[in-house]
């Protein structure tokens, strides 16, 4: 641990709250009846947010790296990382290129591509706030923060003012919080974010900021809630589907379906940097696609055995300690064993996904993989005593660790397998009414 990088060690502290906070939240909503969470986009959204951050922990290191190269390269002044001036300013700066990262997200298909996951869920809840490509943002945000790198401004402030207008931006993702008044004018608020997640015409792409509201009102892209037009949440083309790796690749697989069906190179060479739903006239009339209607907008559901369902949201509760553990130990790992780690946390995320879909064939896929992802390393930790990153186990963890295992993988034929979930269908029903 003593190697850990301030942003790791900030990750491994503030994320065990964010999952806590999304599994009480959860459970208040439906003790309450509220409808703001539904069992299968809660780990969807939670599935995303692990599948991602941990193959963020690999793309993390090229953001960074690639800051500090321009910094070093072409920085006009090197500015003191003890004035707390230095710090101020750097927040305040990045918040405004995030602004312009933000924006460009949605107004070009080559980042849609990517930021649209953030945006799939027809929900609006603390799980939404965590169903992130951080991974595939990696890969592009860094282009935004390039004039920083110019100005000065250290890659250890840049790296702290994006952790922290991230984790600023957990909290407004909720409908628990009405509006607040002189606040939602000038900050991110609950109210304001709701807005940006809307699909309703008058509220599409409105609200970009993160911290700050000043940058929305600056260029004309602020828009208030309003209680005559309450706020439909997702996206125009919505995925319907609990797949984690579904909801990153589809809208990329929509735009390369477009490509291939256009007759014109000029139009393939543009649709990347057109807005999203753009489509030559041509295309539009030999290949037509509904248009979207807010009135025939509903929430995305499908039928799923209750048993199912509370194993998946049982299991993806039991995720976040493993990616937290992944980012404690990444600074002292290999790429090949961060990527092994990360494939097997993004695995699991999959396979619950793929549980509860509508397909047999698909379940029947899932379920093959789930037990190989229970047994397999729980088979190497019998025969080596090392978990994934070289971790060692004493002897009270390596018990849990293989108790879990063997209590899930139990769980899970109870579950898929026919006459035994018959029997569990009954009581998993009793618990999954509650959960979801």
């Amino acid at each position: 641990m003593s190697s850990i990088s301030a942003n790791a060690l900030i990750a491994v502290i503030v994320l065990p709250f964010f999952y806590l906070c999304v599994f009480i939240d959860y459970a208040i909503c439906r003790a309450l009846g509220l409808g703001h969470y539904e069992l299968k986009d809660t780990v969807t959204s939670l599935g995303v947010s692990v599948m991602m951050s941990a193959l963020g922990v690999i793309a993390l290191v090229l953001r960074i790296a690639i800051y500090t190269l321009a910094y070093e390269a072409f920085a006009l002044g090197a500015w003191d990382t003890a004035s707390p001036w230095t710090w101020v300013m750097g927040l305040l700066l990045y918040d405004f290129t995030y602004y312009w990262q933000h924006r460009m997200g949605h107004e070009l298909n080559l980042l849609w591509a990517s930021h649209v996951v953030h945006h799939s869920s027809d929900r609006f809840n603390l799980s939404t706030a965590l169903r992130v490509p951080s991974a595939s943002m990696h890969l592009w945000t860094w282009i935004f923060a390039l004039p920083l790198a110019v100005l000065g401004v250290p890659p250890v402030v840049y790296a702290v003012a994006s952790l922290v207008n991230l984790l600023y931006q957990f909290w407004i993702h909720t409908e628990h919080i009405g509006r607040l008044g002189w606040f939602d004018r000038w900050f991110g608020a609950p109210s304001n974010h709701r807005v940006h997640h809307g699909v309703n015409d008058r509220y599409l792409d409105k609200n970009y900021g993160g911290i700050l509201m000043l940058w929305d009102r600056l260029f004309g892209t602020f828009e208030a809630e309003r209680d005559d037009d309450p706020v439909r949440y997702g996206t125009r083309a919505p995925v319907r589907s609990w797949n984690p790796l579904w909801v990153n690749l589809h809208t990329p697989w929509m735009l390369l379906q477009d490509a291939l069906a256009m007759r014109r190179w000029g139009d393939r060479a543009q649709l990347l940097l057109r807005p999203p739903g753009w489509r030559p006239a041509e295309l539009r009339a030999r290949v037509p696609r509904a248009e979207f209607d807010l009135a025939g907008h509903q929430h995305h559901d499908t039928p799923v055995n209750p048993a199912v369902g509370v194993y998946c949201l049982l299991q993806t509760a039991l995720l976040p300690v493993q990616l937290v553990h992944l980012i404690a130990v990444a600074a002292g790992l290999g790429w090949q064993d961060k990527l092994i780690y990360a494939l097997y946390l993004s695995l699991a995320s999959i396979n619950l996904g793929m549980l509860m879909s509508e397909l047999r064939s698909t379940r029947r896929l899932a379920a093959a993989l789930e037990f190989a992802r229970l047994l397999i390393p729980a088979s190497a930790l019998i025969g080596s005593g090392y978990w994934f990153g070289g971790y060692a186990p004493g002897p009270v963890a390596n018990a849990l660790i293989l108790l879990v295992t063997a209590a899930s993988a139990g769980a899970l034929a109870v579950v898929t397998w026919a006459p035994a979930r018959a029997r569990a269908t009954a009581l998993a029903a009793r618990v999954g009414t509650f959960l979801g």
